[in-house]
């Protein structure tokens, strides 16, 4: 019974909303009017809808009009914080309300990648925003913002308070950030200042570098020399002495020895330059290189591999979660990177220096099979 009444008010609602309506009048009550009816109910619906109107309008006239009384008291405040930074600029601040900032060192990050940039120096008032630009060799622009308000600088969520120090100039070393730009190993130097010079007060604008890649050289790959055999000359045996014989007189101490005259000293034949040859092991190891995982370079983890001639050994090249492997070959004086003398070209060949003795480092980029860019490798040779 409970049930069939709930239906029945669903129903009774479900027709109450499709039920017709004329001139504000259901459709049943309508059909029932007279022609005088009808036509004061047309007079009272058109009399509400204009009275309805005319209270909208009205109600979009003031909100028009708070809107505008709006607008123009935040330009007022507007004009009144930029004459207040213009005077600060010019020098009437008070002490501290006026800062220089410089950035150098470090990289930022436009696109995918890190990047160099020229130092860069500018001013900043006491409730100031700037807006630097910032554009690499390939058009990519991006804004970076300082600002500078209630007594802290802060740009790409780094907030550094004021400090008294700043009076004569406080250098933060090695800073970075976790914002958008990321920078990474930038100095930041602040102080405060008395005036704005017109350089000073130009729009700043953060310049990239354009870090020109290491050239490496490769020469072609030529066959190994075959092994030098030296052959001496076979020495003449020496003549056999035959003994003199005995005299009846004995000879003097000072009597020199048979077959070298007595009054000339032994002369001693020079020694022959040592030559330099490439060690029988040497040790290879990986310093730095960038990895690029999921679209992103990844630094690499440092690692070390000791290899005897003749032998090949795998490097294990450590990113992250990420793990590459990189072949080496050492034979003949050489360090082969992903690739032997005999089965064709190799990506990279490390020839024998003599720094080797005490380690050298070789930097160049890694293509093949195994990409990694910025790569330092040093070559330390052992017995």
């Amino acid at each position: 019974m409970k049930k069939l009444s709930i239906t029945c008010l669903v129903l009774a609602s479900l027709l109450a909303g499709c039920t017709q309506y004329m001139y504000g009048v259901p459709q049943e009550s309508w059909d029932r009017m007279s022609e005088p009816e009808r036509i004061e109910a047309i007079r009272v619906y058109e009399q509400d809808q204009r009275e309805r109107r005319q209270a909208a309008e009205e109600r979009a006239r003031r909100q028009a009009v708070e809107r505008e009384r709006e607008r123009a008291r935040q330009a007022a405040l507007e004009r009144e914080r930029q004459e207040r930074i213009d005077a600060i600029h010019r020098g009437e601040g008070a002490f501290g309300e006026l800062i220089r900032v410089r950035l150098q060192g470090g990289e930022i990050k436009i696109g995918d990648r890190h990047h160099h940039y020229e130092p860069l120096t500018f001013t900043i008032a006491d409730g100031e925003t700037r807006r630097i630009g910032v554009a690499d060799h390939k058009g990519r622009a991006v804004d970076f913002t300082v600002t500078y308000a209630g007594g802290a600088l802060t740009f790409e969520g780094l907030r550094f308070p004021y400090e008294r120090r700043w009076a004569r100039g406080e250098l933060y070393t090695d800073t970075g950030t976790s914002g958008p730009l990321a920078l990474r190993g930038v100095d930041v130097f602040v102080q405060v200042h008395d005036r704005s010079s017109r350089f000073e007060r130009e729009v700043p604008r953060l310049v990239i570098r354009r870090d020109e890649p290491p050239v490496v050289i490769r020469e072609r790959e030529r066959p190994a020399p075959p092994p030098t055999i030296i052959v001496e000359k076979e020495r003449p045996k020496p003549q056999p002495v035959t003994p003199a014989s005995p005299a009846p007189v004995r000879q003097t101490a000072t009597q020199a020895p048979v077959g070298q005259p007595s009054n000339q000293a032994p002369v001693r034949q020079p020694a022959a330059p040592a030559t330099v040859r490439p060690p029988r092991t040497v040790a290879v190891a990986l310093l730095a290189g960038e990895l690029k995982v999921q679209g992103k370079k990844q630094q690499v983890e440092q690692a070390t591999v000791r290899i005897a001639e003749g032998e090949s050994r795998e490097l294990t090249v450590k990113s992250g979660a990420e793990t590459r492997t990189i072949s080496l070959h050492y034979q003949n004086g050489e360090v082969f990177i992903n690739g032997t003398p005999g089965k064709g070209r190799s990506d990279m060949r490390l020839r024998f220096d003599k720094d080797w003795k005490t380690g050298k480092l070789y930097r160049f980029d890694l293509k093949g099979k195994v990409s990694l860019d910025k790569v330092e490798m040093k070559v330390t040779g052992g017995e």
